[in-house]
């Protein structure tokens, strides 16, 4: 068997060729991103078949869209192709050398070790369909943090040109209900909600509030308006219409994209969605984070993976556990075990008893949630191992719960 280690770049990648013995096919070898890099790379790997009458393996670091072009090409044309996490790779090295040296041409050889040492290498192939879902929580989280980035503008922007509004509404997010950004689209400032007349007003607000708010509500901000410190600047209003209509635009395409994730669960039909607290969209980060439960040959493995565990210090006799997170691995894993374990604490009875014992133990709620997380990912571990729907009495018996 030949294996091949490719180290992946974003304009070049560069790849290394060992035997099972260990000896050194390829030492070294470029090839850029595009068709003729790869038709060159194939090339390459028939030589070397229709030489060594040996059969290829090739991995490569599992680091982002620049290698997922690559990986594609590859499977497509039949190489079984495996990838790693860049942290196994940087942990596997440092057993290999002392020597703190890092180059893509070493990287390269040392990525093909690795996949020459591994016995059960089916434990790095990936799904297609859970690529797919990777795509797409991705982008709804990237859209996410986009809108959440215009509404912290357009905070910004109030407390410039209205600083009253926010907290005469009484809680942070009524600046984001309907009603006001309908308001603020027709006044953009204090100084022009002050002027507004009270009819069209009063008709603005009950329309877009459904009822909820009418005169009242617009005798309260005209009045609020017309004392106000706010500032009058034509380009900090002209920033705040384009934010508001931002917000909206960023909305529908989140909510658009939300609907795909919910297509493609539909299609992977998992049973991590009947856990109580875990609904599609949680479900779907979970799934296309971990990709394969056949990743991980136990849930500490999967909990290392997500970076949910807790870091240990040992010095001689003494061990400690700090109770921090070591973060390290996928924050979008540990962000959705997280999210998760804090509504299966609600929602699931068993789950709920174990938090508040934990809570009357007097632990912190960070460090009880901790130790939700760990039993929920033992839960997780094992319903998509066999494939079956969560069942309280049973994960009690079995002692999950």
């Amino acid at each position: 068997m030949l294996y091949v280690g490719i180290d992946v770049a974003k304009y070049k990648h560069d790849f290394a060729v060992i035997d099972s013995e260990g000896e050194v096919f390829i030492r070294h070898l470029k090839i850029n991103n595009n068709r003729e890099g790869f038709t060159r790379l194939q090339m390459t790997f028939e030589n070397l078949r229709a030489s060594t009458h040996q059969e290829i393996q090739v991995a490569l670091e599992d680091t982002g869209h620049y290698a997922f072009n690559l990986l594609k090409f590859l499977r497509t044309n039949g190489y079984p192709t495996f990838s790693y996490n860049p942290y196994l790779i940087k942990e596997f090295a440092k057993t290999n050398s002392l020597r703190k040296t890092k180059t893509d041409k070493k990287d390269a050889m040392t990525i093909a070790r690795k996949l020459r040492e591994d016995i059960d290498k089916k434990l790095f192939e990936a799904d297609t369909n859970m690529i797919e879902l990777k795509y797409a929580t991705r982008n709804v989280s990237r859209l996410k943090k986009d809108c959440v980035k215009q509404k912290t503008n357009y905070v910004r922007l109030l407390d410039i040109l209205f600083p009253e509004l926010a907290p005469a509404l009484g809680t942070k997010s009524a600046v984001h209900n309907r009603y006001i950004y309908e308001i603020l689209k027709c006044f953009p400032s204090a100084t022009k909600l002050g002027k507004a007349h009270i009819t069209k007003l009063t008709n603005l607000i009950s329309t877009y509030s459904r009822g909820k708010y009418g005169k009242e509500k617009a005798r309260e901000l005209k009045r609020l308006a017309a004392d106000s410190i706010g500032q009058d600047s034509p380009m900090l209003e002209f920033e705040l219409l384009q934010t508001i209509d931002l917000i909206a635009h960023l909305t529908t395409l989140k909510e658009t994209a939300d609907k795909e994730v919910e297509k493609l669960m539909q299609t992977v039909d998992s049973p991590i969605t009947t856990i109580p607290g875990i609904g599609t969209k949680l479900g779907a980060v979970i799934l296309a984070e971990i990709r394969s439960i056949d990743n991980f040959k136990s849930p500490a493995q999967l909990l290392a993976f997500s970076g949910s565990e807790p870091s240990i210090s040992t010095s001689g006799e003494n061990q400690t556990e700090s109770g921090k997170m070591v973060k390290r691995g996928s924050s979008q894993l540990r962000w959705a075990l997280h999210e998760s374990a804090r509504l299966c604490s609600i929602w699931s009875p068993s789950m709920r008893d174990y938090y508040d014992k934990k809570r009357a133990e007097g632990k912190h709620y960070n460090i009880v949630l901790s130790h939700v997380t760990k039993k929920l990912v033992r839960i997780i571990f094992q319903l998509l191992k066999s494939g079956t729907p969560y069942q309280e009495d049973k994960m009690i018996i079995n002692g999950f719960l």
